[in-house]
């Protein structure tokens, strides 16, 4: 069967559900393909685990000087009033020890000295990585460094200091106590998703393109792909015609970075009086970890882990990760809390097939790569994702406003 529209979306991620809500304001008729199950792609809610909406992705909404989702969540309701954020400044475990006052203001004075250097960066002068930029010869670069992976999900020796001097990230953000996932979903309010409904191939002329879904065929005039850089340059997709020669080189600059979270639920409030609510803990490069304790004041742990260690904990079971965050946990906590446990959850951004990491990350040189994306295939196919953001990358409201940017332009092919 062959089913006709004007535009078809592919995916219902932040960028495609926001595409979504676009044309419906402006009223062009779409279709929404999802692959998965459920929408929500990377801003997606867990409810069963914890009893209440816990994110497995997207969680924070930063930059709220020049970010609507903090209008729109607060004009729908949602409770956007909790700040904490595993930011440099939180206190550090130094293996099986809390570091000294002493120790706190050196390696904060390196780190402020180090984001100040990346943060001024001049993005018009020659590309370099951003642990050039800040300097690795410091003792407290290595922790510095396991942060920034954290965030990233690529190593600071790989990262494009041109790309994070570009990054508008504002020095406030907000949690949304009742999921990310959930917000995302009010706001768009879409709900004639096609789920399970992964595109096998494309194939576009001057006419308009088809999208092969296997048993059935969707004939549109324009595209909106929003698939993860990760899943469009892994081929799931067949194109009929030939990618375009510059979009797959901006692909090989743009790799997916994976951070992961380790999530434990208490049967009471374990964490005492004088737990911090973020705390990190470093033994070395490949044993580190950043915790939030309380989170959204509920009984639950959440461990943050990224880069080379996220993916060696994927290829392991659940329990090689809980002892990781539990290990942090008796420490900061001062009692080993182990037995207290009932629930947890773990996730695996960057064995996730249809997404296969946790957001795009530009290696040293490879900042042009975001632009690049930008540009339409043939006029009738147009990619949107947090990817595809200059200025917004790696953030839930860059991606919607990709959609929305990429809605408009699609569009006004018809």
């Amino acid at each position: 069967m062959t089913i006709n529209t004007e535009i078809a979306v592919v995916g219902a991620g932040a960028a495609g559900l926001a595409a979504a809500r676009e044309l419906r304001l402006l009223g062009v008729p779409h279709i929404v393909l999802e692959a998965k199950p459920v929408i929500g792609g990377r801003t997606v809610c867990d409810e069963a685990t914890f009893g209440f909406p816990y994110d497995l992705g997207g969680f924070w909404i930063s930059n709220d000087g020049d970010n609507f989702l903090l209008e729109a969540a607060r004009n729908l309701g949602f409770d956007t009033s909790d700040q904490t954020f595993p930011g440099p400044e939180m206190p550090m475990l130094l293996g099986e020890r809390w570091e000294t006052q002493d120790e706190n203001s050196a390696r904060l004075a390196f780190n402020d000295a180090a984001m100040t250097a990346i943060g001024s960066f001049d993005p018009s002068a020659p590309d370099r990585s951003i642990a050039e930029v800040a300097g690795t010869t410091s003792s407290w670069f290595p922790i510095l460094a396991s942060w920034i992976a954290m965030l990233n999900g690529l190593p600071m020796e790989r990262t494009s200091a041109v790309d994070q001097a570009n990054l508008l990230h504002g020095e406030t953000v907000h949690q949304v106590r009742e999921g990310m996932g959930r917000l995302m979903q009010a706001w768009a309010d879409v709900s004639d998703v096609m789920v399970n409904t992964p595109v096998r191939a494309l194939d576009w002329n001057d006419r308009g393109i088809e999208l092969d879904l296997g048993h059935d065929v969707v004939a549109a005039k324009a595209v909106i792909l929003t698939a993860s850089v990760g899943v469009l340059a892994s081929d799931t997709i067949h194109y009929a015609s030939p990618m375009p020669s510059r979009t797959r080189e901006a692909l090989a600059c743009l790799p997916m970075g994976v951070v992961n979270r380790i999530a434990i639920q208490f049967d009471d409030d374990v964490f005492g009086e004088t737990c911090p609510p973020t705390f990190g803990r470093f033994v070395s490069e490949d044993d580190h970890i950043y915790i939030m304790t309380r989170l959204v004041g509920e009984n639950v742990a959440l461990g943050y882990v990224g880069n080379k260690l996220a993916l060696n904990l994927e290829q392991q079971s659940d329990d090689v990760a809980v002892e990781l965050l539990c290990d942090a946990l008796a420490l900061g906590i001062g009692a080993d809390v182990r037995d207290r446990v009932i629930a947890s959850l773990c996730t695996r951004w960057g064995s996730d097939p249809w997404t296969l990491g946790s957001y795009a990350a530009a290696e040293t040189g490879g900042a042009w790569a975001r632009a690049a994306l930008q540009e339409p295939w043939g006029n009738r196919l147009f990619l949107a994702g947090e990817a595809t953001s200059l200025t917004q990358f790696s953030l839930v409201h860059g991606a919607a406003s990709e959609g929305m940017r990429v809605a408009r332009a699609a569009s006004s092919v018809l």
